[in-house]
């Protein structure tokens, strides 16, 4: 009798859908709190799924967002009631939502995947400190600071970002429900920009003028980035388009993710079929950017740089992509007169011109899983 109460009691602790743990009896079947959303805004908002392949998908804790017509298929069977959910909604009626309660998902969604890069980026850093040098030695500069970037330091911070932006990418559902044609097609796309956006929002927190932050920490000032390779000025237009008027608008976590995912999310860039669906996703980064300024504006209404706050940061995007396209032209070049090496990786992101598509290498690393070792490894649409 007491080894039956002791397998009920198991039973009853795994969620029936995914087999997470569960927090108890959720609309007619025992579930993780997950699942209790998922089904929840299923029903409220009357999404209709479709399996893209035989209705059969595996539905676990890991991968209960690969399909959402199977796991809402697997609620139902889990005994899951939609009339529940209406019940639910009768009984709250109209009540104002408090802050808390109101706070957005997918702006959680993309905190938690920027968080989870950062858990990433000392282990990152780490691995690519083996790597042959970036620096072919054709340049000689002497450093007075210790912690100043050199050649090598550029090349390693930027395969360092490329690895840590694939990561992201991958921890997003609206990206991981893409065809792998069309998330090459967006990593081509965005991976130049994506790195200009996190070294200017990396350096407004320097409280240097002249100086901009590479991802390993190592700093590169305006006057001596010539002396790099940097033929177009990039340093210079980072700080003076980008870096300023971030300082300006004293720009938030919140606001550089939504930024970060609206410059991702690009239906128009080559080689994506699935238009619809990525454009989906970018006007639900500018619906939750948009919120969260008007919400700031609420709270600051005396303050007049909150005007039009959405507005001034989607201007910094045409700088930021013009200033992405001179940094490929400033690799391109660095690469033909044999100042760097450049590895696969860039090659195929930041040089993409110069690769076929369908690269091997990011089949590769789209199909890893995304390596947390230390963090939960997938960023949930629902939690």
């Amino acid at each position: 009798m007491e080894e039956n109460k002791h397998i009920s009691k198991m039973v009853e602790e795994i969620c029936h859908i995914c087999n997470d743990k569960s927090t108890g009896k959720h609309y007619g079947a025992i579930s993780c709190d997950g699942c209790k959303g998922f089904f929840r805004r299923s029903i409220r908002k009357r999404y209709h799924y479709t399996c893209r392949f035989e209705q059969n998908c595996d539905v676990t804790r890991n991968k209960r967002n690969a399909c959402r017509a199977c796991r809402l298929q697997k609620c139902v069977k889990a005994g899951m009631k939609s009339n529940a959910i209406q019940n639910e909604r009768d009984a709250i009626g109209k009540r104002k939502k408090t802050p808390e309660e109101g706070k957005e998902d997918l702006i959680d969604q993309l905190v938690a995947a920027e968080q989870m890069c950062q858990q990433l980026r000392s282990s990152v850093i780490k691995n690519t400190s083996s790597l042959a040098p970036y620096d072919c030695g054709k340049v000689k500069w002497n450093y007075e600071d210790a912690r100043s970037a050199t050649l090598d330091d550029i090349g390693k911070s930027i395969h360092q970002q490329l690895v840590l932006f694939i990561e992201w990418a991958k921890s997003l559902p609206q990206f991981s429900f893409l065809a792998q044609v069309d998330q090459a097609a967006l990593l081509k796309g965005g991976a130049a920009s994506i790195i200009v956006l996190g070294v200017a929002y990396r350096s407004i927190h320097l409280g240097m003028d002249d100086t901009i932050c590479l991802a390993n920490d190592t700093l590169l000032p305006k006057e001596h980035a010539t002396q790099v390779g940097d033929i177009n000025c990039v340093v210079g237009r980072i700080l003076a388009e980008l870096v300023n008027p971030m300082r300006r608008l004293d720009m938030d976590l919140v606001e550089y993710v939504a930024l970060k995912a609206i410059l991702f999310f690009n239906p128009v860039v080559r080689e994506c079929n699935d238009q619809t669906s990525v454009e989906n996703a970018r006007f639900a980064c500018l619906r939750s950017l948009q919120r969260r300024c008007t919400d700031k504006a609420i709270v600051n209404q005396e303050d007049d740089s909150q005007d039009c706050r959405s507005g001034k940061l989607l201007l910094l995007l045409p700088s930021l992509q013009a200033i992405a396209q001179q940094l490929v032209e400033d690799v391109q070049l660095a690469r033909l007169f044999g100042l760097v090496n450049v590895d696969s990786l860039m090659e195929e992101l930041i040089l993409n011109d110069l690769k076929p598509s369908d690269p091997q290498i990011l089949q590769t690393s789209l199909a890893s899983p995304v390596n947390t070792p230390s963090v939960k490894a997938e960023v949930e649409v629902e939690e």
